[in-house]
C-alpha cells in the first residue's frame, strides 16, 4: 500500500484523532470508513436525483416504474421472507 500526506487544519487533525481513538482504530481506518460512507451517500444522491428527474421529466415513465414496483411487490410478497427462510442470519 502506498501512503501519502495531506495537509489539514490542526483542529481537523485533532478531531479525527479523537474520533479514531474513541473507536479504537487508526486515523487511516477512520478516513477509509468515512470515505466509504461519503461514496455511498453520493451514489444514493445520484439515484434519488435520477428518480426525481424521471418523475419530473417523464410522468408516464414514472407511472410505469411505479406500476412495475407494485407488480414486483406482489410477486415478492408471495415468496415469503428471508428472515423466516434463513433464521441463522437473524441472530
Amino acid at each position: 500500500m502506498t501512503v501519502t500526506t495531506i495537509k489539514v487544519d490542526t483542529a481537523v487533525r485533532d478531531c479525527l484523532a479523537a474520533v479514531a481513538r474513541a473507536q479504537g482504530i487508526t486515523m487511516a481506518a477512520l478516513l477509509r470508513d468515512v470515505c466509504s460512507q461519503l461514496e455511498a451517500r453520493q451514489e444514493w444522491a445520484i439515484i434519488e436525483a435520477s428518480y426525481e428527474r424521471l418523475r419530473h421529466d417523464d410522468p408516464k415513465g414514472w407511472a410505469e416504474y411505479l406500476g412495475d414496483l407494485e407488480v414486483w411487490d406482489s410477486v415478492a410478497s408471495g415468496l415469503g421472507d428471508a428472515a423466516g427462510e434463513w433464521p441463522e442470519y437473524n441472530r
